[in-house]
C-alpha cells in the first residue's frame, strides 16, 4: 500500500504515531531532539529489540548539562551520531522499517510544539524512500559513532546565542510532559 499524505496540525501526534509503528528498525536524522516524550519512545523501541539510528546536532539545545540523557540511549543500544560544524543538519526525517519515511518542518522538540506553523509528511513510495535510506546512509558513513556524551556548557557557547538558548529552554523546560 502506498501512503503519501501531508499534515499541517498535531504533528507530535503523527510523529508519535510513526515511531510507534516501527518494527525493526528506526532511522532519524533531525536537527533536535529534546522532547522527552519522544526520547521515551525510542528508548522503549531500543527495549523491544529495535535498532535505533540517530544523527542530531551536538550544540548547546540538544546537550546542555540538563539535556536528554544520551549516554542511556547509547548503554540501551542505540546509535547516536552528531552532525560536524559546518555541515550541521537542518532536515528533519525519520525512516521506519525502510518503508516508510516521515518528514517534517518540525524540530523534535517541546518549543515546536504549539510555537510555530508546522508539517509532516509522509511517504511510502519505495522509490521515495530509498533516497532518504541512500542519504542517512550517506551520513552514517561519514560520522562516527558516540560513545560517551560530553555535555556543552553555556560558558563555551558565543555569548549572541545565549538569548536564543535560554529562551528555547525555558519554554522547552515548561512544555515537558515526560
Amino acid at each position: 500500500m502506498q501512503l503519501n499524505t501531508v499534515h499541517f496540525s498535531d504533528i507530535k501526534t503523527h510523529i508519535i504515531k510513526h515511531l510507534n509503528g516501527a518494527e525493526k528498525s528506526i532511522k532519524l536524522a533531525v536537527s533536535w531532539l529534546t522532547d522527552k516524550e519522544l526520547f521515551n519512545i525510542l528508548l522503549t523501541k531500543l527495549d523491544e529489540g529495535i535498532s535505533v539510528n540517530l544523527i542530531t546536532r551536538n550544540d548547546y539545545l540538544n546537550n546542555h548539562p540538563e539535556a536528554l540523557p544520551w549516554d542511556d540511549f547509547i548503554k540501551a543500544g542505540g546509535i547516536l551520531k552528531f552532525s560536524r560544524n559546518g555541515e550541521q543538519l537542518h532536515y528533519k526525517f525519520i525512516l521506519v522499517d525502510d518503508k516508510g519515511v516521515l518528514c517534517t518542518s518540525y524540530n523534535l522538540t517541546c518549543f515546536a510544539n504549539g510555537n510555530n506553523r508546522e508539517n509532516v509528511m509522509l511517504f511510502s513510495d519505495a522509490g521515495f524512500v530509498s533516497q532518504f535510506i541512500a542519504e542517512f546512509d550517506y551520513l552514517t558513513s561519514t560520522l562516527p559513532s558516540e560513545t560517551s556524551v560530553k555535555r556543552i556548557q553555556l560558558e563555551d557557547v558565543p555569548v549572541e546565542l545565549h538569548g536564543f538558548y535560554n529562551t528555547t529552554l525555558v519554554s522547552d523546560k515548561a512544555k515537558q510532559k515526560a
